[in-house]
């Protein structure tokens, strides 16, 4: 990879996973390479910063990072944020870290997902389907590794990616030959500041792609957007014989989207489709309504990945007879109220947990479901065994970010699956 780039200073804002990746990205190609973290950074993380010739500021963000010519903001960077404004204002160049990877990067197609929920499985059934048929196709972007580290491995290969609103709202030129735009509902507000201001950032996915792309859409969105690109209606795709029998909707939504996405790029998939047994393993993802056992025969599920009302209401919405339900975290704006029929109808009991307890405990007094408040993953499922009847499950969906308690989703995840573990246990 070389920088093609007139931009000689980069200013990199963050070193989460992305401003590490994009710092040791970026480094051998020359560049001069500015870090500023509005925390304290570890000695580790200065320690790599000096290795890799980095200069940086920690605790703030100052007019430093204004001498830069380029400025790249890690995802979570509120566009509100006084120092990026103040760029915006001197005409400072705002990329995302998806946005320079895309410019650097030469793949033979981009399959680029995004929506409010099930991108992650669909990213991982596209996959999956490109490498049944022998594509071997490169993932990266909000699902893991972020798309900067996999610029030179992508060179003539397909290139799949799971993009946020987060990484979309910094793009100029981003232009995926697939764009995939699975749904939407309220998110992120905490960060948007409005729906409006979130669903502009969505749509700019499709804000760069001409009439030779291919935009994949759910019936709503095609309502709200007007496509340059060819558009397809996922939910009227029909798949090959025998794939997707007996999957709850939300599943088979995913695998029709990503088999839209995987033929429109590669249209002779569609007249030699791959074994479903290759595909299928991709379905079932870690912490997204995952069977993690029972316990007198009282499933229980964790749907940590359920960080929003649209994703709590699909794991309700997937699951048999009633529930006991683990609720709670981070706020992350709004939609809330969407629940409360679902809770209703579905809920015998919620037990909540993080910040948002006061919260929740009093829109579902509305509803007349009773709540438990629990201190942690350890408390909540002995205070939900308590709660159930034969018949019940008990359900981790916590339709809240993670932030409060724990590092991400998965984290949580892996505390409710080690405290359902000590529970069996006893």
């Amino acid at each position: 990879m070389e920088w093609p780039f007139p931009f000689r200073r980069v200013g990199v804002v963050g070193l989460a996973r992305t401003g590490r990746a994009l710092v040791d990205a970026l480094a051998p190609l020359g560049v001069s390479l500015f870090l500023s973290e509005v925390r304290s950074l570890s000695p580790g993380e200065r320690a790599f910063l000096a290795e890799q010739g980095a200069a940086w500021e920690e605790g703030g963000h100052t007019s430093r990072l204004l001498a830069t010519d380029l400025i790249v903001p890690s995802p979570g960077v509120p566009p509100t944020c006084p120092i990026l404004a103040e760029a915006r204002r001197r005409k400072t160049p705002l990329w995302s870290e998806i946005e320079l990877a895309f410019r650097l990067a030469r793949p033979t197609a981009v399959i680029a997902v995004t929506g409010t929920n099930g991108k992650s499985t669909t990213v991982e059934l596209v996959a999956a389907i490109l490498r049944a048929g022998g594509l071997a196709p490169v993932v990266a972007g909000n699902i893991g590794c972020p798309a900067i580290s996999t610029v030179d491995a992508v060179s003539g290969r397909p290139w799949v990616l799971e993009v946020s609103s987060y990484q979309l709202e910094w793009t100029a030129v981003f232009r995926p030959t697939v764009a995939v735009w699975l749904n939407f509902a309220p998110d992120h507000l905490d960060h948007h500041g409005t729906l409006a201001a979130y669903f502009a950032a969505k749509a700019r996915i499709l804000a760069r792609q001409r009439e030779g792309d291919t935009a994949i859409l759910g019936r709503e969105i095609l309502s709200w957007t007007a496509p340059r690109a060819r558009h397809v209606d996922y939910g009227r795709v029909e798949l090959p014989p025998g794939w997707g029998e007996g999957l709850p909707v939300h599943l088979q939504d995913d695998l029709r989207a990503a088999w839209a996405a995987a033929v429109a790029a590669f249209p002779g998939l569609e007249a030699s489709p791959p074994p479903y047994s290759e595909v299928a393993p991709a379905l079932h993802q870690p912490h997204r309504l995952q069977r993690v056992g029972e316990i007198g025969g009282i499933p229980f599920v964790d749907d940590s990945k359920g960080t929003n009302a649209h994703a709590t209401a699909a794991a309700l919405a997937a699951i048999s007879g009633r529930v006991v339900l683990i609720l709670g975290g981070r706020l992350k704006g709004g939609g809330y109220e969407v629940l409360v029929p679902l809770v209703r109808d579905k809920v015998r009991a919620c037990v909540l947990i993080g910040e948002s307890q006061a919260y929740f405990a009093h829109l579902l007094a509305s509803a007349g479901v009773p709540c438990d408040l629990a201190d942690d993953p350890a408390d909540a499922l002995r205070r939900a065994y308590r709660l159930v009847q034969p018949g019940d499950t008990v359900l981790l969906s916590p339709a809240c970010a993670s932030f409060d308690q724990f590092r991400d989703y998965a984290q949580r995840g892996e505390a409710f699956q080690r405290a359902f573990a000590a529970l069996a246990a006893r």
